[in-house]
């Protein structure tokens, strides 16, 4: 007879629950259906539940038990069958080439998760770590660490909040650079074709070209390491504005002293709009300037016009500046 703990014990079925509950997360943010986990539960206890639920006279100790276990064994296969009933969906007709905007997809133990545009997701890896994804970004990690390092990859932005372990070091491989936590919370860029660019928030992080004969660098709170994109262009490190660097993973679009022209691109990259200055002059003005990633474009429009630096009209989907 198999034991209640004996399921819980089950490393496979732990990460297969693991996978459910990621995919049943972005599954919701796309309004897809999902099973009724209480009407599939009903199906395969039926009667008994409700029997269970029920007070019985001189029930004995030992079947009370039992029952229990069976219970939780049924609960257990509920969730599953779910699972299986959310691959086999996902499976067919290519879907699963656009899983979940798109994207939680699972292979020989590591999960990939990638965000769609204007999309941010937090999530919480197994050892606790928790990791904000901004928008046309991915993240493979395995589902349960193992070794002597706990090691993820990145395309793309992330904001990562480190549990930290010291005899078990945990890792980003992102942008031809490794970023080991030292203790820390740190924000990693490294979209395609662009500079990588590591910023440590607090704490320290050690950080390494994997193409590089340089010893690895360690970062005091406020330092960023980048990496061009250039291979023939050699590592740099500067201190920078980290409310800046981090402000997306509050759901900020910030910029501190920045000029309108660098500003404007931004925004219009954002909202995948298009830019034309009428007015040059206004393009190297630097300004602070901050607003809700989830308002629209109406909205930053009317806050740069607050300003009172340019005029700024919205015509179509083209921002004019005079």
């Amino acid at each position: 007879m198999m034991k209640e703990t004996d399921i819980f014990n089950d490393e496979s079925l732990q990460d297969d629950i693991q996978d459910l509950v990621a995919i049943e997360q972005a599954m919701i943010r796309q309004k897809y259906p999902l099973p009724n986990l209480d009407d599939e539960l009903e199906k395969i206890i039926g009667k008994e539940k409700v029997d269970a639920e029920k007070p019985v006279k001189h029930q004995h100790p030992a079947m009370r038990t039992l029952m229990g276990a069976l219970m939780g064994a049924a609960a257990m296969l509920a969730i599953v069958l779910v699972w299986q009933w959310v691959k086999t969906k996902y499976a067919c007709g290519g879907a699963s080439e656009n899983l979940i905007a798109q994207n939680v997809s699972s292979e020989q133990g590591m999960a990939i998760l990638q965000t769609a545009d204007g999309e941010m997701i937090t999530l919480t890896l197994s050892d606790g770590t928790e990791v904000k994804l901004n928008s046309n970004s991915k993240i493979t990690y395995p589902h349960q660490f193992k070794g002597k390092e706990r090691m993820i990859h990145l395309e793309g932005e992330a904001f990562f909040k480190v549990k930290h372990e010291s005899k078990r070091p945990f890792v980003v491989d992102a942008g031809g650079i490794l970023t080991k936590d030292l203790g820390t919370s740190f924000n990693i860029k490294a979209y395609h074709g662009s500079d990588c660019k590591v910023t440590l928030i607090e704490g320290k992080v050690e950080v390494a070209a994997k193409n590089s004969h340089h010893k690895p660098v360690i970062l005091n709170p406020g330092q960023q390491y980048s990496l061009s994109a250039q291979s023939t262009v050699p590592e740099q490190i500067k201190n920078v504005n980290t409310e800046e660097t981090t402000a997306w993973a509050d759901g900020v679009l910030y910029y501190h002293d920045q000029p309108l022209e660098y500003i404007l691109g931004s925004l219009a990259a954002y909202y995948r709009s298009k830019v034309v200055f009428k007015n040059s002059a206004v393009k190297t003005k630097h300004l602070d300037f901050s607003a809700d990633k989830n308002g629209s474009i109406e909205d930053a429009v009317e806050l740069l016009n607050n300003l009172g630096v340019a005029k700024v009209s919205l015509i179509g989907n083209t921002l004019y500046i005079e």
